[in-house]
């Protein structure tokens, strides 16, 4: 971790609704140490579990990083523990690998391709996840063919 890595121990706490989003907030001024009261890409590690995420502003002048399940499950952390936390802020290109039946369809649609190459990260990202969650093939095929169109009409998210 570099310089400005910082090591620090929080509570996993549900905010929302019953505490459905799990989250932990930061325990430091995110814009005297990193210079910044806006969103924040990190990379770090909760118990020792690696991840890469953003950390977001709490409209109160703090962050916060939300934990989804992937990453509760890989730092075997739970809503209510106390968890060892190593971040730093992320300022390697975030790179979102196109699968090639989506890369050939995009191919096939210079408006769709042409949209999606302009997208931020996570708007690329989230179509990427759509086809490539799919359980069966054609369920990926429709997926893909429903992304390029929405694509082709300027649609950033799903």
């Amino acid at each position: 971790m570099p310089e400005t890595a910082k090591k620090f121990k929080a509570k996993l706490v549900g905010l929302g609704e019953g505490g459905s989003w799990p989250c932990l907030k930061i325990p430091f001024k995110v814009e005297k140490v990193w210079g910044s009261r806006a969103r924040v890409a990190v990379r770090g590690r909760i118990n020792g579990f690696a991840f890469r995420s953003s950390i977001f502003p709490d409209g109160r002048g703090n962050h916060i990083l939300m934990v989804n399940q992937a990453l509760r499950a890989g730092a075997r952390a739970a809503t209510g523990d106390t968890i060892r936390v190593e971040m730093a802020p992320d300022t390697a290109p975030r790179v979102v690998r196109v699968p090639a039946d989506l890369r050939r369809a995009l191919g096939r649609s210079s408006r769709a391709k042409a949209a999606f190459d302009g997208y931020p990260y996570s708007h690329k990202k989230a179509y990427v996840d759509w086809v490539v969650e799919a359980k069966q093939a054609e369920t990926r095929r429709a997926r893909i063919e429903k992304a390029v169109k929405m694509m082709a009409a300027g649609k950033k998210r799903m």
